[in-house]
């Protein structure tokens, strides 16, 4: 997998601070929906970020690109490299003649990623909706967290600190195929956290849709505002992880449950919950 996207992100990062309120609205809406600007045209991308499409043509020229066909290119490669398998994605490292590739030097493409998600988190939460979000699940009689996949690591963190303060919860795993019986139980009185980010597992998203039918109320933790696990209620917060070839971090999603779960534990004991 190529790297110009990710030399492309970390310039955009570079100079986002400098750049015009217009081309800062283009920067946002790129970052945050990586996976949408490989398949839309610079009409439906300036739509999406309210701006002309001479605009959005001038943004791909500002970063050294000829025009959109050449900027969505990156995308289009980033998403490909996404869609790889593991040994393909691997393949890509092994070049014994390139230094870039040495062990070392994966650490610092991790990390780069790492801190790019995090970067994204600490600018683009929304205090109000992450107090939400904590008002929501901190008055849960139980909270049901789905997180599959990719996702499951964060789910299961979510869980651990959950139960170190001895808050009610359920993990609604996939590994003993009783999923569906595990929400016999979810009522209006719960909550539940949902975790899942392109390209959505399915099983996710069928089981976001039995909670939504129980009317649990829902937070979901997704990368952009067409995720198909954002609820009626409009609860989610953006969680836009960054990868380095094709294998993404998770830095942001574990920063955000552990800030969730904290908040939770102390809005609880203040509660009398």
């Amino acid at each position: 997998m190529t790297d110009r996207y990710q030399i492309f992100s970390a310039e955009l990062g570079e100079r986002y601070a400098s750049l015009p309120p217009r081309l800062k609205q283009l920067a946002d809406l790129v970052s945050s929906n990586p996976d949408d600007v490989a398949h839309w045209t610079v009409s439906i991308l300036a739509l999406h970020a309210n701006v002309q499409p001479s605009t959005v043509v001038r943004f791909a020229r500002t970063f050294g690109f000829q025009g959109y066909s050449d900027f969505q290119a990156i995308f289009r490669e980033r998403l490909r490299g996404l869609a790889s398998s593991y040994p393909e994605r691997l393949q890509t490292l092994k070049n014994p003649d390139d230094a870039a590739h040495s062990t070392i030097n994966l650490l610092t493409g991790f990390h780069r990623a790492a801190i790019t998600s995090l970067n994204s988190l600490q600018e683009k939460t929304n205090p109000l909706l992450l107090d939400q979000a904590v008002d929501i699940l901190a008055n849960g009689r139980c909270i049901h967290i789905l997180g599959l996949r990719r996702s499951m690591p964060v789910a299961r963190y979510f869980a651990y600190l959950l139960a170190k303060m001895a808050i009610p919860h359920q993990v609604i795993g996939i590994e003993s195929g009783m999923e569906e019986e595990a929400l016999l139980t979810a009522n209006p009185t719960d909550a539940a956290l949902i975790i899942s980010y392109a390209s959505y597992a399915p099983k996710t998203v069928e089981l976001f849709q039995k909670l939504e039918e129980r009317g649990v109320p829902i937070v979901s933790l997704t990368d952009n505002k067409n995720s198909p696990v954002i609820p009626k209620s409009g609860m989610w917060l953006q969680v836009a992880e960054a990868d380095f070839h094709g294998f993404r971090s998770n830095a942001a999603s574990v920063v955000m449950v552990m800030t969730l779960a904290t908040a939770i534990g102390n809005y609880r004991s203040q509660n009398l919950i």
